[in-house]
């Protein structure tokens, strides 16, 4: 009996155990570094924060995305993202962000992210694999489809062992050849200039009849690729010439590629060249090879940290591109361009788009002012005859008693040199329970109603409420008065009958 009740008393140890936080040194170090961290391998990530998960993915592979404020963790094929946070000294927790309601398009996805965005590309389900580029929205906490020139379906596999081929890709005739039938893309992202490079692209739709195929309509080609997501435009930079990787690292100058412990690379897509770990540096990199693949790897603050999470172990090496070493081996064969030219093209593109800019806008200058000259006065612009026909008192009612609210708020804290938030604009309103879309729109509603109701009321064109990213949030705004218009004597008078009715 003895036994039995303290078997009990293990077992409910270990279900509470489970629902506690996680002490993870790896985690921790990923969490604390304040840059980007575009690609985090992780193959064979599961059941982190049982007790967070909803129990219908609890099955599900997991995934981390960093940005350069915050740690994500990822739950494939659903789009649903929960945020790790420190919530005691070394503890890690992990809260659900994401509104996400529809799921099972995007399995083996590649999730990356460049500054404080968090992106995702590609993936299967549905009996299709697609090339849609998604964004995550802060505000909607939903995933924004980017439309694209074009389609290029990938599937991004992470497994133990990297990437699946073996061999040259001109050994691969049939999809049977292949270690796996879904023979996954690569990618790298080159952050400063926001480029995404993928390779191979696999598509596979078993909606169609193909009896040739293991897999209906599948096909795929050995293709780099690189996608301007200024742009939105598609280039096809040549064929791979070689596709055995083992195990892949991003680094902020190509994918490092551990192939075996004698045969270390770094590709460098930039300059279509493969470049080779010196022979003098080699030792410290098998230190990643030296039992078995970690569980966890990532490149950050010029080190590659890797380790297990599950025994809470992890180690790092320092990196440096001067360890490698260019043996004039090409990556791929070009097709058109190569990334300089693109670089190059993007540039061009810019300085053009920037004359234009210019232009259009000296252009529109031009004919403001001009038309301006026409309508001068102390403080204001006098564009209709409303404004000087009625008494200011008579123009102040046509605004409504929200406005009216809204208007006095916004003073009480221009005048302090503070500035209103966007949940205490909801509140006000008192849509502060209501969904996202609802209380975008009703803010924007009122916003609008004053800056063009004041043009009415004082013959201003100039905006009467502005707003700004906030300076602790980037991700959301902040509402004020306008100082010329603080600063105007006929706001004065405007403010006093406010407060008077």
């Amino acid at each position: 009996m003895r036994i039995f009740f303290l078997f009990c008393i293990s077992i409910l140890m270990m279900a509470q155990l489970s629902a506690q936080p996680l002490q993870s040194g790896l985690l921790y170090k990923l969490l604390s570094t304040n840059e980007s961290v575009p690609q985090i391998f992780a193959p064979e990530l599961t059941k982190l924060f049982p007790a967070r998960v909803s129990k219908a993915y609890s099955e599900n592979k997991q995934y981390l995305i960093k940005t350069n404020k915050q740690l994500f963790l990822g739950i494939d094929g659903t789009g649903q993202l929960y945020e790790i946070k420190e919530v005691s000294p070394g503890v890690l927790d992990a809260i659900r962000v994401d509104s996400t309601l529809y799921a099972g398009n995007n399995f083996c996805a590649a999730v990356f992210s460049i500054d404080s965005s968090v992106f995702s590309f590609g993936g299967y389900g549905f009996w299709k694999t697609n090339g849609a580029l998604k964004q995550y929205n802060f505000f909607s906490h939903e995933w924004d489809v980017i439309p694209l020139f074009e389609e290029r379906p990938s599937i991004f596999c992470q497994q133990a062992s990297g990437i699946y081929w073996n061999g040259s890709i001109g050994e691969f005739n049939r999809m049977e050849d292949m270690n796996t039938a879904f023979a996954p893309s690569f990618y790298w992202v080159d952050a400063e200039n926001k480029l995404f490079y993928v390779g191979v692209q696999h598509r596979i739709n078993q909606s169609l009849v193909d009896s040739t195929m293991p897999f209906k309509a599948a096909e795929y080609n050995a293709s780099l690729s690189v996608l301007d997501l200024a742009t939105k435009k598609w280039t096809i930079l040549g064929d791979i010439l070689s596709y055995g990787w083992y195990s892949t690292i991003h680094l902020p100058w190509g994918l490092l590629v551990v192939e075996s412990p004698e045969s270390i690379y770094v590709t460098d897509f930039k300059t279509n060249r493969q470049l080779f770990c010196k022979n003098e540096k080699i030792a410290q990199y098998r230190k990643f090879f030296r039992n078995r693949v970690s569980n966890l790897f990532f490149y950050a603050d010029e080190h590659i940290y890797f380790g297990e999470i599950a025994v809470n172990s992890y180690d790092s090496i320092a990196v440096s591109k001067l360890d490698f070493e260019d043996r004039s081996a090409p990556l791929f064969k070009a097709a058109n361009k190569q990334t300089g030219d693109l670089l190059f093209d993007k540039m061009v593109s810019w300085i053009v788009f920037f004359l234009l800019a210019l232009v259009l806008l000296g252009l529109y200058s031009f004919f403001i002012l001009k038309k301006r000259r026409r309508f001068k006065s102390p403080d204001f612009e006098k564009p209709n005859s409303l404004h000087t026909q009625l008494p200011l008192e008579d123009r102040v009612g046509i605004l409504n008693e929200m406005e009216r609210q809204l208007i006095l708020y916004l003073f009480d804290h221009s005048i302090k040199g503070t500035r209103v938030s966007v949940e205490e604009v909801n509140k006000l309103t008192g849509v502060a329970n209501k969904n996202e879309p609802i209380k975008r729109r009703t803010r924007s509603e009122l916003i609008n109603a004053i800056n063009d109701k004041w043009l009415i009321i004082a013959g201003s064109r100039e905006r009467f409420v502005l707003s700004e990213k906030s300076e602790l949030d980037g991700r959301t705004r902040e509402y004020f008065i306008n100082e010329k218009i603080l600063a105007a004597s006929l706001f004065q008078q405007f403010i006093r009958i406010l407060k008077k009715n």
